[in-house]
């Protein structure tokens, strides 16, 4: 992520989403060892924290943020350029949401989402939710090998064998 952070000098304003506070910590980390400045905004920070660092993400202070869903929705920031999806979010309104972001107020910007094996049902019910295939690129070579796009179906869990219920609510199986 790292590499097409550094390939974008002319991107002044740049969102990453992640769905874990942990990915958050984790990605500010590789940021910061690569010498990529940036801030994070997650449920760790109380509201003036957050107020704050949205304030210098806004007057272009701070270049890169990452950030949970928390961030997602209701925040008004113009001219973000580039919003990376971290994670694909496991509800396929987030990610309308998320790069939402971008392409504000008739100006354009890109969205980019790593999928791993995992993800793919997710994805697909995004591709559902918005009526459209989204374009898939080949992963960089500096990234590694990607899985082959194939979306998987997704199955639900079981409960216990006999278990559960009917669809009035009561239990299912033998008269009790």
């Amino acid at each position: 992520m790292t590499q097409l952070i550094a390939d974008k000098p002319t991107y002044k304003s740049i969102l990453i989403f992640s769905s874990t506070k942990k990915n958050v910590n984790t990605i500010l980390q590789s940021l910061r060892k690569h010498k990529i400045a940036a801030e994070g905004v997650s449920s760790d920070l109380e509201q003036q924290e957050r107020e704050d660092v949205l304030g210098r993400f806004r007057s272009k202070q701070t270049r890169i943020l990452v950030a949970t869903d928390v961030l997602s929705r209701g925040i008004d920031i113009k001219d973000i350029n580039l919003v990376i999806n971290y994670d694909v979010p496991k509800n396929a309104e987030d990610y309308v949401h998320r790069v939402g972001r971008t392409a504000r107020a008739d100006t354009t910007g890109v969205a980019l989402t790593f999928i791993n094996e995992k993800d793919m049902f997710d994805f697909a019910q995004i591709e559902a939710l918005i009526e459209a295939t989204i374009t898939k690129i080949p992963v960089p070579p500096e990234m590694g090998e990607a899985p082959e796009w194939k979306p998987i179906r997704q199955r639900r869990p079981m409960g216990p064998r006999g278990g559960g219920r009917n669809m009035k609510g009561k239990p299912r199986g033998g008269k009790k």
